[in-house]
């Protein structure tokens, strides 16, 4: 097994063994992490894009060793804290 697959299975396990002892503790679901693709997916806009938002700090990321991940409902409150949304139209 390559170091990377070591690091991949040792991220999972970690993940997994939160999320039940987080359940187990507190009696309710825990949210797992989303991949950069996932994310970026979700938020319709490129990895690059993504990339550039996580190093001006502006979307919440988890990273160990070379693996990222989010949890989407910290990026969905980042946006909400962070964007600005135009509600009113456009005057000449």
């Amino acid at each position: 097994m390559s170091e990377t697959e070591e690091t991949e299975e040792s991220i999972t396990m970690m993940t997994d063994e939160s999320q039940q002892a987080g359940a187990a503790v507190s009696g309710r679901e825990v949210e797992g992490f989303i991949d950069k693709a996932e994310t970026a997916r979700r938020l319709n806009c490129a990895l690059r894009t993504l990339d550039t938002w996580m190093k001006r700090g502006l979307i919440p990321y988890y990273k160990i060793s070379k693996k990222v991940g989010f949890k989407w409902s910290e990026v969905e409150v980042a946006l909400r804290e962070n964007s600005r949304v135009n509600r009113g139209g456009f005057r000449i």
